[in-house]
């Protein structure tokens, strides 16, 4: 069986660079040109948010922007959660990322030193996880020393997912997933992250209440509760796009 980007190549020779397809009974178009594509992603995105239909169980992902349709929830909460993405308030972020590299580097180094061969698909696996779970999260996790985390445990779960009939069905018959109620994804390992999120927005509000001079964190849960306040407040420019201020920041 030929892997999926050699037949999508063989498609483009026959086709040309933009031609329909169906995959079972979800109609597709394939787009292979670079510039369409950067129109489509980018400067017209907000004409092309609808994805491919793909049946998400009871699972909250149905409700994250990426899955959602291009209806009035959509545009609401686009709207809420772009001005998070600005170039000063990413590289925020830059601090943990920066750490973590360091601590990768450091790792592979002392492999460097025994000659010891290492598996790097895993330590990659372990940098990126740790990249998330810091930056999404604000959790320092050291998977690659910690890979019984409860955090890492239940983010394999849902990005190893297998080729079970209910990730089949979902993906490929999606109406038919919702009729039968199919679960792509592990319950459990969702729940989990429901739950993780609650409870630090939890902390994190009761934490503001209590205005301790605690330094203030810079993770995209944090930074989604700070959009609930003017961005001023919190030392960022929305009109620049800078950087936070050293006194905000304490």
């Amino acid at each position: 069986m030929q892997p999926v980007h050699e037949v999508d190549a063989g498609y483009q020779q026959k086709y040309g660079r933009i031609f329909g397809m169906y995959t079972f009974t979800q109609k597709v178009i394939n787009i292979n040109d670079a510039d369409l594509l950067r129109d489509i992603f980018v400067k017209d995105f907000h004409v092309w948010p609808h994805h491919l239909d793909f049946h998400l169980g009871t699972s909250k992902l149905d409700k994250s922007l990426f899955f959602m349709p291009g209806n009035d929830d959509w545009k609401r909460q686009r709207s809420i959660l772009s001005p998070v993405f600005t170039s000063g308030k990413l590289r925020a972020m830059m601090a943990h990322i920066s750490e973590i590299s360091d601590r990768f580097i450091q790792s592979l180094s002392q492999h460097e030193v025994s000659g010891e061969a290492i598996d790097i698909r895993k330590h990659v696996g372990a940098f990126a996880m740790d990249v998330i779970s810091r930056c999404a999260y604000g959790i320092d996790v050291e998977s690659i020393k910690n890979p019984n985390h409860p955090l890492v445990l239940n983010a394999r779960k849902i990005l190893s997912v297998d080729a079970n009939i209910g990730i089949i069905v979902s993906a490929l018959f999606p109406a038919l997933g919702r009729l039968i109620g199919a679960e792509p994804f592990d319950m459990s390992a969702c729940r989990y992250f429901d739950d993780l999120t609650k409870k630090i927005i939890d902390e994190r509000k009761l934490h503001n209440n209590h205005k301790t001079n605690t330094k203030r964190r810079t993770d995209f849960i944090q930074l989604m509760i700070d959009s609930e306040k003017s961005d001023k407040d919190f030392g960022y420019d929305s009109i620049s796009d800078g950087e936070p201020d050293d006194k905000s920041a304490e």
